[in-house]
């Protein structure tokens, strides 16, 4: 959102704005926090929605430059979070001072618009995949996502997770998503190590990863 808006502008809104850091697998930015607006700094971190039965759906996966936050009062109260996939910063900007400077600064308004527009975009492929994908699509999705939120989406590229981080991330069980890693591994899209995926053949993940959306249209 930041690269929308002047120099000038950018340093109002991020004036006292408060830079906290996040290890690998710690939770930010509880859905019980005060209102207030984050912005990735460094890492990889996902936001995700969560049932008292432990089970989770990932809305989307954040990287650098992007916004997310506790609008609060919110009905109904979904609880949700935000969660650091590897050493992770975020600049905090108190949710009073966000709104004073978007009713001041029109640009700042619409800035938030674009922003929310795309987080929308991006909540509801999410949800697209969860709902109508089969294990298989959700997990390629999710190493697909994971890998463009941390660069580029590449032969070679590490991605940082275990078998039982996905299967929380696809609303799935460990011992499926390790046999669906296996089948993927066999044909040769990628390489599986421990705590970590390697992307063999970025192509093939990338037209798989899209096939189930592509079907939408």
């Amino acid at each position: 959102m930041l690269g929308r808006l002047p120099d000038a502008l950018v340093a109002l809104l991020v004036r006292s704005g408060q830079r906290i850091e996040f290890p690998p697998g710690t939770i930010g930015l509880r859905w019980d926090e005060g209102p207030k607006a984050a912005i990735v700094l460094r890492g990889t971190l996902r936001a995700y929605i969560f049932y008292p039965d432990g089970s989770q759906v990932t809305t989307r996966y954040l990287k650098v430059g992007d916004l997310t936050g506790v609008y609060a009062p919110r009905q109904p109260l979904i609880a949700r979070g935000v969660q650091a996939i590897e050493q992770s910063e975020l600049l905090l900007i108190d949710g009073d001072r966000l709104k004073d400077v978007a009713l001041a600064e029109a640009q700042v308004g619409w800035a938030l618009v674009e922003e929310l527009t795309t987080v929308l975009n991006a909540t509801h492929r999410a949800l697209y995949i969860r709902a109508f994908g089969t294990v298989r699509q959700r997990v390629v999705s999710a190493i697909v996502d994971r890998a463009s939120a941390s660069g580029l989406l590449a032969e070679g590229r590490r991605v940082l997770g275990t078998q039982q981080d996905l299967a929380t991330a696809v609303g799935s069980v460990r011992e499926v998503v390790a046999a669906t890693l296996g089948h993927l591994k066999r044909e040769g899209l990628i390489d599986v190590r421990r705590g970590v995926v390697v992307i063999l053949d970025p192509d093939r993940l990338a037209r798989e990863a899209n096939a189930i959306i592509g079907a939408a249209g």
